[in-house]
């Protein structure tokens, strides 16, 4: 609930982007997409998880107006805490980046891409990629959307990590 009003405000209050100027071809051009900073909540367990990234672009919207803000919010709230469960207890450094794409009539689908994880980290790997790949009911408004959320992973402290439930 925290991480929702805090992405709502985030949003809400975020300078508006100018208008589109348009290209010499008549397209409009508003940048790479949309990039928005969470923060973690204070007291949220498993420190050692970070979301470093979260984009969500278009190829055919590059101001990123064809997805609902709220779509943002419920992919963050259920992703997030797949990622802080999974990752809680590691003992390694690595990244984990992860790309849904989204349309308005299809079920998501879902890439993931690993940096630098010891071959210890399979097991929690695994766990996290079946889980977050099930999430495929996000839609964009229109077109195609790529939502990205890059994770980094460091050793976890130790007693400072989430009860397993």
């Amino acid at each position: 609930m925290i991480l929702a009003t805090t992405l709502a405000l985030l949003l809400a209050a975020s300078p508006q982007q100018p208008a589109a100027a348009a290209a010499p071809d008549g397209r409009d051009v508003c940048g790479g997409g949309l990039s928005i900073h969470v923060a973690d909540a204070p007291g949220t367990p498993a420190n050692n998880v970070k979301l470093e990234t979260f984009e969500a672009t278009s190829p055919a919207d590059p101001c990123a107006h064809n997805i609902d803000p709220n779509e943002l919010i419920r992919i963050t709230q259920l992703v997030r805490p797949l990622a802080i469960k999974a990752f809680a207890e590691s003992q390694a450094s690595f990244g984990v980046m992860i790309r849904y794409t989204l349309t308005a009539d299809k079920p998501a689908t879902f890439n993931m891409q690993v940096a630098q994880a010891p071959s210890s980290e399979q097991e929690r790997l695994t766990g996290f990629y079946r889980q977050a790949s099930d999430l495929k009911d996000f839609h964009a408004t229109s077109g195609t959307m790529y939502v990205v959320l890059q994770f980094n992973i460091t050793p976890a402290l130790p007693g400072k990590h989430p009860k397993a439930g």
